[in-house]
């Protein structure tokens, strides 16, 4: 069966997986990972939500491949078209529930951030996020596979890096909860183009092992009297990368952990999208001693 055959066939098995409400959420978690391995082994990762409407246009086309009717209305479309900036296309990484990429997906299409999500990868294909990603129709990789996939049905760093690059044209990285390290392929294609968010105020409290409620823990016990999340670029060290922009909150003595992990993921979904607009606009400057990226504000100031 041609590559192109078996895209088409889990593309749409995929959407009827996400749509079909009689399945349980674990059936279909699982249905959606048999899919997701069948599109991958293809080699051919066509776009999930797509693939049908680039093969249903009834506009006439000469041999440019433009549309000849309303020539009048195409002309004045055009105009209006330079004026507009194209939309940066992002990759989203995710490792569970997604909700910082859901909180970027409403400023995408609210028009606050000129961008869309073109693609999610995640390194497990039974998290909410993936879940809430196919019932969006946004197209998903695993990367990396789990330890009993044959090796052929596994995404290497140089195949991810090809698929954002050439086949998504992604401008723009984005790790939301993505626990693995990023390999140095994608550092280098990325570099200065992929931030992370990490819910404490680093350099502190951060490094391999360091994430959700573990961070929290750690930040209480500390004694701390602030912290917050912080978005930084992506190098190939966790929670190594420059600093963009951080929020700090005060904490409170008597919050728990859960308490604080709230109030932290309330500023996170404000800074991040934030950071995000200023990439996606060029806003990011950086200063000339050490290479630091400030945020640069409406009236010329830096954040």
């Amino acid at each position: 069966m041609p590559t192109s055959a078996l895209a088409s066939m889990s593309a749409h098995a995929l959407r009827a997986i996400a749509s079909d409400r009689s399945l349980s959420r674990s059936d279909r978690r699982k249905r959606a990972r048999s899919s997701v391995l069948k599109l991958r082994h293809s080699k051919s990762l066509t776009s999930y939500s797509s693939s049908s409407s680039s093969s249903s246009s009834s506009s006439a086309e000469n041999e440019n491949g433009e549309d000849v009717n309303n020539n009048d209305n195409n002309n004045s479309d055009k105009k209006t078209k330079k004026k507009k900036k194209k939309k940066k296309n992002l990759a989203v990484f995710i490792s569970g529930g997604g909700s910082n990429m859901r909180a970027i997906h409403d400023k995408c299409e609210s028009g606050e951030i000129n961008a869309k999500i073109a693609c999610v990868v995640t390194s497990d294909i039974s998290c909410a996020g993936v879940e809430w990603a196919l019932d969006s129709e946004i197209p998903v990789f695993l990367y990396p596979g789990k330890k009993e996939q044959p090796k052929e049905e596994k995404l290497d760093a140089n195949e991810l890096t090809q698929y954002l690059r050439d086949d998504y044209e992604v401008d723009i990285v984005v790790l939301a909860g993505y626990l693995r390290l990023i390999p140095k392929e994608l550092c280098r294609a990325y570099e200065n183009k992929m931030v992370n968010i990490h819910p404490s105020l680093l350099p502190s409290f951060g490094g391999k092992g360091m994430h959700g409620s573990r961070v929290h823990e750690e930040v209480l016990k500390s004694g701390a009297r602030v912290t917050g999340p912080t978005v930084h670029f992506v190098n190939e060290e966790f929670d190594k990368g420059k600093i963009i922009a951080q929020r700090a909150i005060r904490i409170n003595p008597s919050w728990s952990v859960d308490d604080l992990q709230r109030e932290v993921l309330k500023e996170e979904h404000l800074v991040f999208p934030e950071v995000i607009k200023a990439l996606c606009e060029e806003r990011i400057e950086f200063r000339e001693r050490d290479g630091v990226g400030l945020i640069q504000l409406s009236d010329g100031s830096f954040m």
